[in-house]
C-alpha cells in the first residue's frame, strides 16, 4: 500500500506539460451550451443554437466549426439550463464540485454494496483515485460520473422502494443506468416501478425541448450513433469490430451483431440468479459488449463490479477479478493521443496494479504488474501511431456546409480528425480494458455464486421431501 501512495505523489510531483490552448472540462461545454440555448427559446439538440453558445466558452476557436454535440436526455436540461445562468467557469467550477461528491458518494456505494467495511474505506478510495475511466469523467466533467453515483447508491438502498428515486435519476446517462435493469425482482419490483413512473413522468414534462417528441430523440440517437460507428474514441464492441473487418463487411455484420446479442443473452441468463446487487454488477461489466455507445469515461461503471471482483482477491486472493480491475484502470488510448501525458498514465497504472496487489499480498500479485508492463511495452507503437485529438487535429478554418444536423457536423468533425481511421493498435488499445470488463464479469459471476454456496451450507441442507 505504501508504494501505491509513493507513486500516486510521484504523480503528483512530476512536472505536468503547459495544458494545450481550448477548452477547461471540455465535455460540460455541450452541457452548459445547451443550456443557454434553452434559456433562449431554443432546441438544445440543435447544432446551430448549440453552436452560437459555445462559441461564447473560453477556449473555442471561432475560426473553426468545432461543435461539440449535446446528446443527454431531455429531462437533464433544466439543470444544465440553471447552471447556463452562470458564466461559463463559474458554472464549470459549481459542476466539477458537484461531480466530485458523486464520484465520491458512488465510489463508497459500491464498495459498501460489495461488502467492504467502513474500516477499508481507505483502500476503496485509493483503489478509485487509481481508476483512470473516474478521473477521465473529472477531468472532462462528464455526466457519467452522476449517473454512475446514482446507480450505485440505488443499489446500496435496494429492496427500498424510494431507492427508485435514485434509480430514476441514474438515467440521465441512459447507456449506463440500462445495467440496472439486471437487478429487477419480486423483492425490488416496487423500487423499479416508482423509478419508471418517475423517468417517464420526467420525460413527459420536458419533451417540449425535443421539438419532434420522443421519436426525434431516438432518431437523433442513432444518427450520432452512426456518426461514431467507426471512430476511434468508441469503446463499444461494434465499434471495434467496424474498424477490424471493414473489408469484410459480411463478416462484420455478422460479428457486428452476434457480440452484443451473446452479451445480451449472458445478462438475461445469469444475472436472475445473482443478488440483486451482484446481478447490476455483472451487467455493469457486460455493457460495453451489449451496448452501441460506450466511450472510455462511461468505463466509471465498471468501479461497481470491481468493488465486488476487489473483495473477492482480497479475502480468497482471486486473481481474474483483480487482473480485471487492473486492466481497466489504465488508460490505453492514451497512450497513443496525448504523448505528454505517458508518464502519468503509467504511474497511475502502476499505482493501481500496487494498491491492488496490497490487499492481498502474495505470489499471485505478480501478475498484477502484467498491465503496466504491457502499456511499457506498448509505449514506442503508441508514439508511431498516435490517435488524432479532437479538436486540435482539425484543419484551420475549418468549416462545413450550412443546414447540417449535429450529428452529420460532427461526423464531419471526426472524419477532419482523422479518427476514421481503422489502425490495429488503436483497436487493440480498446480492446484492452474491455479484456478487463470480460475478466470482472467472469469473476462477478463467479464470487456471487460461491457467496451463495456458502450462505447455503451454513443453513445446513435442505430438509428431505
Amino acid at each position: 500500500m505504501l508504494a501505491a501512495v509513493l507513486v500516486l505523489a510521484a504523480v503528483a510531483a512530476i512536472p505536468h506539460p503547459a495544458r494545450e490552448p481550448g477548452v477547461t472540462t471540455r465535455d460540460f461545454e455541450a452541457y452548459w451550451a445547451a443550456g443557454r440555448a434553452a434559456l433562449a427559446g431554443r432546441s438544445p439538440y440543435s447544432g446551430a443554437a448549440l453552436w452560437v453558445a459555445e462559441r461564447e466558452v473560453p477556449g473555442v476557436d471561432t475560426e473553426r466549426e468545432e461543435l461539440l454535440p449535446f446528446v443527454s436526455p431531455p429531462a437533464v436540461v433544466p439543470l444544465f439550463a440553471a447552471l447556463a445562468r452562470l458564466p461559463y467557469e463559474h458554472a464549470r467550477l459549481l459542476w466539477l464540485a458537484m461531480l466530485t461528491v458523486c464520484c465520491a458518494l458512488g465510489t463508497w456505494a459500491s464498495f459498501a454494496a460489495a461488502g467492504w467495511s467502513p474500516r477499508e474505506g481507505s483502500l476503496a478510495a485509493l483503489a478509485a483515485l487509481t481508476f483512470s475511466p473516474l478521473t477521465a469523467t473529472l477531468a472532462l466533467g462528464q455526466l457519467a460520473g452522476l449517473s454512475f453515483s446514482l446507480l450505485a447508491l440505488a443499489l446500496l438502498m435496494l429492496p427500498r422502494p424510494w431507492s427508485g428515486i435514485a434509480l430514476a435519476c441514474s438515467a440521465l446517462q441512459p447507456n449506463l443506468t440500462l445495467a440496472a435493469l439486471a437487478g429487477l425482482r419480486r423483492s425490488t419490483l416496487a423500487a423499479y416501478a416508482l423509478a419508471g413512473a418517475l423517468a417517464a413522468a420526467a420525460t413527459a414534462a420536458t419533451l417540449g425541448y425535443l421539438g419532434g417528441g420522443l421519436p426525434s430523440y431516438l432518431a437523433m440517437l442513432a444518427r450520432h450513433g452512426a456518426a461514431e460507428r467507426n471512430d476511434a474514441i468508441q469503446f463499444s464492441l461494434p465499434s471495434l469490430l467496424a474498424g477490424g473487418v471493414s473489408h469484410a463487411p459480411s463478416l462484420f455484420n455478422i460479428l457486428a451483431y452476434a457480440g452484443p446479442i451473446a452479451a445480451v443473452t449472458l445478462i438475461i441468463a445469469l444475472a436472475p440468479r445473482l443478488e440483486p446487487p451482484a446481478g447490476v454488477a455483472f451487467a455493469c461489466a457486460l455493457s460495453p459488449f451489449a451496448l452501441p455507445f460506450f466511450h472510455h469515461h462511461d468505463l466509471i461503471v465498471v468501479l461497481l463490479p470491481a468493488a465486488f471482483a476487489l473483495r473477492s482477491w482480497r479475502v480468497r486472493g482471486t486473481l481474474l477479478g483483480a487482473l480485471g480491475t487492473a486492466l481497466v484502470a489504465v488508460d490505453w488510448l492514451d497512450l497513443a493521443q496525448q504523448p505528454a501525458s505517458r508518464s502519468e498514465d503509467l504511474l497511475l497504472g502502476a499505482a493501481a496494479a500496487c494498491t491492488i496487489a496490497a490487499l492481498h499480498p502474495s505470489r499471485r500479485a505478480l501478475w498484477l504488474a502484467a498491465p503496466t508492463l504491457a502499456a511499457i511495452v506498448l509505449v514506442p507503437l503508441a508514439a508511431a501511431h498516435p490517435v488524432p485529438l479532437w479538436p486540435f487535429a482539425l484543419p484551420h478554418a475549418f468549416h462545413v456546409p450550412a443546414g447540417l444536423d449535429a450529428a452529420a457536423v460532427w461526423a464531419r468533425e471526426q472524419e477532419a480528425s482523422g479518427l476514421m481511421h481503422a489502425d490495429p493498435l488503436w483497436i487493440t488499445l480498446r480492446a484492452l480494458p474491455l479484456l478487463g470488463c470480460a475478466l470482472l464479469a467472469i469473476a462477478v459471476a463467479a464470487t456471487s455464486r460461491d457467496a451463495r454456496r456458502s450462505r447455503t451450507s451454513r443453513r445446513g441442507p435442505a430438509p428431505a421431501p
